[in-house]
């Protein structure tokens, strides 16, 4: 082991984990090429043998922590953070599985670009689901940007710059249901943060990870934290604005939401951030644009509007707009990505 490499603090968070998945997390760690790590597990009250499991690997970089009851994982993750003793400090999640060079790649650039606080990476779907994230963020400003309509970020890719946590005090808000959204939101305005654009993480997803009940749960807590960002832009929406925001960000066309109302959204947006300038004008423009051209579209295609009816909108118009091309490619080669259509 090369001590002489900066230290890296892994924290995952375990909570009744299935044993094989468990397994299969912990030992992507351990056989990393980059092996100057500590790896911090904080295991939530499981009530099953996960602690025996994660016990029986003697590695001396495992340090185990037992939460005394079960305290959600923003608790445990906090708990993680305060101990990491690292230069750099990678998320990592109990039923996913790193790639064996993710850490050495990751901690390569940051060595690299001492510029950015926060690295996340591609990662590949694989169980109930597959495809790839990648939406090709690589440059700050446009992160930034995207994060304001949603969480382009696979929090168990994610490696922050440990001396940017300690200046800021970051933490996990042990109250919200979105923690991770909630968490980027608040870095938005003093971090730096961009996408790793290869894949590092198989990212395993199965039915007991979200029931419906904690989906609109994580709704509502994620529809908070676009209300903040909102008022960064003066805009304190109405209940009605939030629902109309909310399938805007989403690509969600509701039927309760008319397309001219989405167009008078979408207006408001850029006139706002016109005015209070919080977003780079280039990129929040293209993404308002982009988010609006896919609601025309899919109310086309549920009939819901004639073309006749589209092509007369201002916004229409500026979104035919070749300059506009290239970003609707990306946005469909995304999403066929996503969504597995294609390798």
């Amino acid at each position: 082991m090369n001590t002489q490499k900066p230290l890296v603090s892994v924290v995952m968070c375990n909570y009744n984990t299935k044993e094989e998945y468990l397994r299969s997390a912990i030992e992507s760690i351990l056989r990393q090429t980059y092996e100057h790590f500590e790896f911090i597990i904080v295991d939530d009250a499981s009530t099953g043998n996960d602690v025996k499991v994660i016990q029986s690997y003697r590695d001396p970089r495992i340090i185990l922590l037992q939460n005394e009851r079960n305290r959600r994982t923003p608790y445990s993750a906090n708990r993680g953070l305060a101990l990491a003793k690292g230069e750099y400090i990678a998320r990592m999640d109990a039923d996913d599985i790193a790639l064996p060079n993710r850490l050495e790649k990751q901690v390569a650039y940051m060595e690299r670009h001492r510029d950015i606080d926060i690295l996340c990476a591609q990662a590949k779907f694989f169980g109930s689901r597959e495809g790839v994230c990648a939406p090709n963020l690589t440059r700050p400003d446009l992160m930034k940007t995207t994060l304001f309509f949603g969480c382009p970020i696979v929090n168990p890719t994610v490696m922050f710059r440990a001396s940017f946590i300690r200046k800021h005090g970051i933490r996990y808000d042990e109250s919200a249901m979105a923690e991770d959204y909630e968490l980027w939101s608040r870095c938005i305005p003093i971090a730096k943060i961009c996408e790793y654009p290869h894949v590092l993480l198989h990212y395993r997803v199965h039915a007991a990870q979200i029931s419906t009940a904690s989906h609109s749960l994580q709704t509502e807590s994620a529809n908070r934290v676009r209300e903040k960002m909102l008022s960064w832009l003066g805009i304190t929406p109405s209940q009605r604005e939030v629902l109309v925001h909310y399938h805007f960000c989403t690509d969600t066309p509701s039927p309760d939401v008319s397309l001219r109302e989405t167009e008078d959204w979408a207006r408001r947006l850029l006139y706002a951030n016109d005015k209070h300038r919080v977003f780079p004008r280039r990129y929040f423009t293209n993404e308002v644009i982009q988010h609006f051209f896919v609601a025309a579209v899919k109310h086309l295609l549920q009939k819901r509007v004639t073309p006749g009816d589209v092509l007369r909108m201002d916004l229409t118009r500026r979104a035919l707009s070749p300059r506009y091309y290239g970003g609707y490619l990306q946005r469909f080669l995304f999403s066929r990505r996503l969504n597995g259509l294609s390798k």
